[in-house]
């Protein structure tokens, strides 16, 4: 045994190798934390909340009410007369009144005169010596609730006497502005705005009513959506 034990030890000391090198030896690492240049730190500044207003700090005052209004088409400052003589539309003659007991506001479209002719508004019409008029009347700013009457074919005097009742409390209708447009109806291409009338409704007696004539001002042309509205017409 005693030589078998001094062989081996011979054989490891002739190889080099040792028995503690044949253990796994785990390296050690420096655990130090990672340190960054002083210079290059800022310092971080809490968030602030936005501090929302209470109740008791809403009022009428501090509410911006041009934020949420409508802002609606104003007319030129100009008289009838003056309109007449420059724009050269024409003339629309209708009937305003408002019956309390119903709560209807009823506008009677009764005629119209001295309408251009479409090529005067057009010049891809120069074939074209009289129009198909018809009116489309609206409370402002409400347009969706519109209501037209039928198509005059072929005439620049048109004559409709027709009703159209809208159904608004009175206070409500002192507010609207009436919108009357005039169109030239036209089966195949979109319509062709002639002229229109805006006439706010705090400027005239609804209760007493009455007829008038007010000449027609320019406005935008009428988009191609709307070429089969004229023809089907609306009466209230």
């Amino acid at each position: 045994m005693d030589s078998d034990n001094s062989r081996t030890d011979s054989v490891s000391s002739a190889s080099g190798i040792s028995t503690d090198s044949r253990r796994h030896v785990t390296p050690v690492i420096d655990m130090k934390p990672i340190e960054f240049w002083t210079a290059n730190r800022e310092s971080v500044q809490p968030r602030s909340k936005r501090r929302l207003p209470s109740e008791s700090e809403i009022s009428l005052e501090n509410f911006q009410k041009d934020l949420y209004e409508v802002e609606q088409e104003e007319e030129p400052c100009l008289t009838d007369e003056e309109k007449l003589a420059q724009f050269q539309l024409g003339q629309l003659h209708f009937g305003l009144s408002y019956d309390l007991t119903s709560k209807l506001f009823v506008v009677k479209i009764i005629e119209a005169k001295d309408l251009p002719p479409p090529y005067c508004m057009d010049d891809s019409k120069q074939d074209m010596a009289h129009s198909n008029p018809y009116c489309k009347i609206s409370l402002l700013p409400d347009q969706k609730a519109s209501q037209q009457t039928t198509v005059q074919r072929k005439t620049q005097e048109p004559t409709w006497n027709e009703y159209f009742s809208f159904d608004i409390d009175y206070t409500e209708a002192q507010e609207r502005t009436l919108e009357i447009l005039i169109k030239d109806f036209d089966k195949f291409s979109r319509h062709q705005l002639i002229g229109k009338v805006l006439l706010p409704l705090n400027t005239v007696n609804l209760i007493k009513g009455g007829h008038m004539w007010k000449p027609l001002s320019p406005g935008n042309k009428v988009s191609g959506d709307e070429r089969e509205g004229g023809e089907r017409g609306g009466r209230a």
